[in-house]
């Protein structure tokens, strides 16, 4: 494109017959006012993207906070886009259109006796058409409303037999045409047989390519303005059409994964009396919008059941938000929780929503709430009790309309009467209680979920492996598996990096099934590690460490431990005896 210019005309949203001159300055689209191009679709970021001319074609780079733009049907955030093609930025679709070709004449491809015209000579007085753009508005309306290619069909036939007197609307193809909507991409007409015209309009995007319109009109009375009409309404048409579609496959995708997640966790569950007891409630939990507080050891699979009621419930098409209580840094986790506005604390640099916002209708999932501090305990407990949430930064309340699953390894009701956990939301959050079982009173599920975890390791194993030996599987059953499911995992990764027979042994697992085992050593070796008896101790030991490294500085010590402030200084009470 050196040497010339391009324009980027809005030919669907709020801001319909806007253009923007692009050349090889930068500019900015947005939403606010400073823009180059100021959209007002609310679905658009303040400064959505930067956009310039190159040698190759349009250059179009999203901002960083910004969501990504469609081309093609494909998220992009850095491309070139060409004459020709179009973006869609939130609900408003954007044309490409090379500036120097407005008014020229270009010889159109014919078809038969019937006349042609082109779409950039009808494009130019769009703005003038009061009337048209008023059912332009109509049209584009009644098609967001849709839900499917069978819906907005159905929508633009009403609408063209309401305002272009059609009585009959279908998608066809013309054999060795590019439905490539340009100004110079061709409009044809012919009589129809009842004495009207048949208007034949590109509608890139579709799977024909183009719409034949059959207007009871005869040719004579066709005029500029109807014809821009039908070649606004095809574009438009063929934008939702594109947008469902990628729903539609997004959604397929999404069903394919869920149908794969609830298989293999109905597998997980097995048939051990425990599981079965917790396989018996998870629908009753799913179909239900109570509160849920899953209880459990560290590594039993509490996320793993969280997401299976969110995935076997009636919310399972919405996202699903998982926070972990204990890995947020104290200052961020109301942020985190409740999102904040630009400038609503130092670093926060733009806006962004929270969990509860990003959820919309789904599921937020607070894991490890034992280790909520207890400022932002009594924030909870405000947002559950209202169903009203506030960034930071602002006084505009929003409703809450996520689901909300906890899940806590902690005693609750034991801090509750420490003082370190709120009675009222702790009364609040477990409406209904789910314990998911240890591993060690799991029986003979542990074999099935061996196998289920081996499964999942080979193809990145390098090695054949045919599975565990009848030893292996015996000393699966008979350890104690502190760790549950996550120690499992690790125990079997071992096998596999490094055991070298065709199965999986008992010595590959490198377990301690009955105590010490004859002849090893009692010092620590790489692969056991063995406790104090007084778990406390360790802590203590582990709390002391940390202190001394850093000084005494207690968040940067919560930091090396893992755990955050809150958390530290009640390990240190609880250790100290206070």
């Amino acid at each position: 494109m050196s040497g010339s210019t391009a324009r980027l005309i809005v030919v669907q949203g709020p801001n319909l017959g806007a253009e923007l001159m692009v050349d090889h300055t930068v500019k900015t689209v947005g939403r606010a006012l400073e823009a180059d191009l100021t959209l007002s679709d609310r679905t658009v970021s303040r400064h959505h993207f930067h956009v310039f001319a190159t040698d190759e074609g349009v250059q179009v780079r999203v901002c960083d906070t910004a969501a990504a733009v469609l081309r093609s049907g494909r998220e992009v955030r850095d491309a070139v886009v060409g004459i020709g093609d179009s973006i869609v930025v939130g609900n408003t679709v954007l044309f490409v259109d090379a500036a120097t070709r407005r008014g020229e004449a270009s010889p159109a491809p014919s078809q038969g006796d019937g006349a042609t015209t082109t779409v950039g000579s009808l494009l130019t007085g769009v703005a003038t058409d009061v009337r048209g753009l008023a059912a332009v508005f109509a049209l584009n309306a009644a098609l967001m409303a849709a839900s499917d290619v069978q819906a907005i069909a159905a929508v633009l036939g009403s609408w063209a037999a309401t305002n272009a007197e059609c009585e009959a609307f279908e998608m066809v193809t013309v054999p060795g045409e590019q439905p490539t909507l340009t100004e110079q991409s061709p409009v044809f007409e012919n009589a129809s047989a009842h004495g009207g015209t048949r208007l034949l309009v590109p509608a890139h995007g579709t799977p024909m390519g183009w719409i034949a319109f059959t207007t009871r009109l005869p040719p004579a009375r066709v005029t500029d303005s109807l014809r821009r009409l039908l070649v606004i309404a095809a574009a438009l048409y063929a934008s939702r059409h594109t947008q469902l579609s990628a729903l539609l496959a997004v959604a397929e995708d999404r069903e394919t994964f869920r149908r794969q997640a609830v298989g293999s966790a109905h597998a997980f569950l097995g048939s051990s009396p425990a599981t079965e007891r917790l396989a018996r409630i998870i629908p009753r939990l799913a179909t239900s919008d109570a509160t849920v507080l899953l209880l459990g050891e560290t590594g039993v699979g509490k996320s793993f059941v969280a997401r299976l009621i969110h995935e076997s419930g009636p919310r399972k098409h919405e996202p699903m938000r998982i926070v972990n209580c204990a890995s947020i840094p104290e200052n961020l986790i109301e942020s985190e929780l409740f999102g904040h506005e630009r400038g609503a604390f130092t670093g926060a640099v733009a806006a962004q929503p929270g969990a509860f916002e990003a959820a919309g209708r789904g599921t937020v999932f607070l894991d490890e709430i034992g280790e909520l501090p207890l400022v932002s305990q009594a924030k909870l407990l405000h947002v559950l009790s209202d169903k009203r949430f506030t960034r930071l930064g602002t006084h505009q309340p929003l409703a809450l309309q996520a689901r909300i699953l906890v899940a806590t390894n902690r005693d609750l009701e034991s801090m509750v009467a420490a003082g370190t956990f709120r009675s009222d939301l702790f009364f609040r959050i477990s409406v209904a209680k789910a314990i998911v079982p240890p591993l060690r009173e799991r029986g003979e599920d542990l074999a099935l979920l061996a196998k289920s975890i081996l499964s999942d390791l080979l193809p990145n194993a390098g090695r054949r492996i045919d599975g565990f030996s009848p030893e292996a599987l015996e000393a699966i059953r008979r350890n104690p598996w502190p760790g549950n499911v996550r120690e499992l995992r690790n125990a079997i990764e071992h096998a596999v990096v490094l055991g070298d027979g065709p199965r999986i042994t008992p010595s590959d697992l490198q377990l301690n099934v009955a105590g010490k085992q004859p002849g090893r050593s009692p010092h620590l070796d790489a692969f056991v590690v063995q406790l104090p008896a007084n778990l406390e101790w360790l802590e203590r030991q582990a709390i002391e460490a940390a202190l001394q490294q850093t000084g005494g500085n207690q968040t940067k010590a919560a930091a090396l431990l893992g755990i955050n402030r809150h958390t530290l200084a009640n390990k240190r009470r609880e250790t100290s005896g206070k």
